[in-house]
């Protein structure tokens, strides 16, 4: 069809959402940018221990920011208002600037999920959930390239996506559609895998207290959210460009997209931020309890630097030290003729990370000079 041939493009000068699509994206990637620089901030200098959870972060955190620019520059050609509204190059260029987002989402969900799989690794002390969370990373991966492949390939010139002189041949709009509600659907998929039906099994027997166990499987929870804005967005992709009023169609779908990156990215960060929550917070947030008592030469700080373990309680800390490199957590044996509560500190300098700055300033040393004792509680009951 040929240029004079075309219908007119729908016309309502009075709607513009581009203001609406820059105050929802800007808040939510403000944030999850603001959690991210929060996590780099504790495990650069709190806890040391910049694994590859904390890089594919990195990357997503880039890949946002980028994304929002794209988005900036998109609503500056037109997002958000009808083509028929808009001059020709402001289409040309909304529409390329539209296109080029939707690979910086694709991958930037991919690394959001790969820290959150990364991350849980540090805590899987069991072979099956350690193969299965690496099976589900490897299929993230795999499926994100052939999105991309499918988003450049899906017409014989791809130019004709924002260029409406260029002539090419492209794939059929059920079979677009049908692609787009399969990508969401494996992104709800593997959210659920990775906020609820990995961790909260893999972490249910984990050898903390319920307080500490509980408040993890929130944190991590919280990807939930991000299924809630991908079932939200899901249901705008049926009237996507019904009428060829694509950056007008496009507005509900570049918010929903950008909001389920970024909750998804808070969700992932928000776990390795508890111990600037400890330090703000005291333990309400924390592995353990750092208890004390008083006795006749003042405080005392209860250490045990040489616990007796067995197998699966050695897995089960190890974990917990992966998770947190601040070390930090509670054993708990128990029989029928004594009940016995030992709390232990394992870094490398024999304090966990949280600990670490007050150590040497505690009343202990105030008294007699000592930095750490020994001392275990044992009660027995009939």
């Amino acid at each position: 069809m040929s240029a004079p041939d075309m219908p007119p493009l729908p016309s309502n000068p009075a709607e513009n959402d581009g203001p609406r699509i820059l105050g929802a994206t800007l808040t939510v990637t403000t944030i999850a940018v603001l959690t991210s620089i929060a996590r780099i901030y504790v495990r650069t200098n709190m806890v040391r221990s910049f694994g590859l959870d904390d890089y594919f972060m990195v990357f997503a955190t880039l890949l946002v920011i980028v994304e929002q620019g794209i988005v900036i520059g998109s609503v500056h050609h037109g997002a958000g208002r009808h083509m028929g509204d808009l001059a020709p190059e402001d289409i040309g260029m909304g529409m390329k600037l539209n296109f080029i987002s939707q690979p910086l989402y694709l991958f930037g969900i991919c690394f959001v999920k790969l820290s959150a799989g990364a991350m849980l690794l540090r805590i899987a002390s069991v072979g099956f959930y350690r193969r299965l969370i690496i099976g589900v990373m490897v299929f993230m991966s795999v499926y994100t390239v052939a999105c991309f492949f499918t988003l450049v390939l899906q017409c014989t010139d791809i130019r004709v996506m924002w260029d409406m002189t260029v002539q090419a041949t492209c794939w059929a709009p059920q079979t677009l559609q049908a692609l787009s509600y399969t990508n969401v659907a494996l992104n709800i998929f593997t959210d659920l895998l990775f906020a609820i039906f990995i961790p909260v099994p893999m972490l249910w027997n984990l050898n903390v207290n319920t307080r500490t166990r509980i408040s993890i499987m929130v944190t991590l929870g919280l990807g939930i959210f991000a299924c809630a804005a991908a079932f939200i967005k899901m249901g705008y992709l049926f009237n996507y460009g019904i009428n060829g009023d694509w950056l007008w169609d496009s507005r509900d779908l570049t918010i929903w997209a950008v909001t389920e990156v970024c909750v998804a990215m808070v969700g992932a960060n928000l776990p390795s931020l508890r111990p600037l929550f400890k330090s703000f917070l005291g333990t309400t947030f924390g592995y353990g309890s750092a208890t004390g008592k008083k006795n006749t030469t003042g405080y005392q700080r209860q250490h045990d630097t040489t616990p007796r373990r067995n197998k699966s309680q050695l897995d089960e800390t190890s974990s917990e030290r992966a998770f947190n490199p601040a070390c930090l957590y509670e054993m708990n044996a128990q029989s029928k003729q004594s009940k016995m509560s030992t709390v232990v500190f394992s870094d490398r300098t024999g304090l966990s990370s949280d600990d670490t700055v007050n150590a040497s300033r505690g009343p202990a040393a105030a008294h007699n000079g000592i930095t750490m004792t020994t001392s275990t509680n044992i009660e027995y009951s009939s």
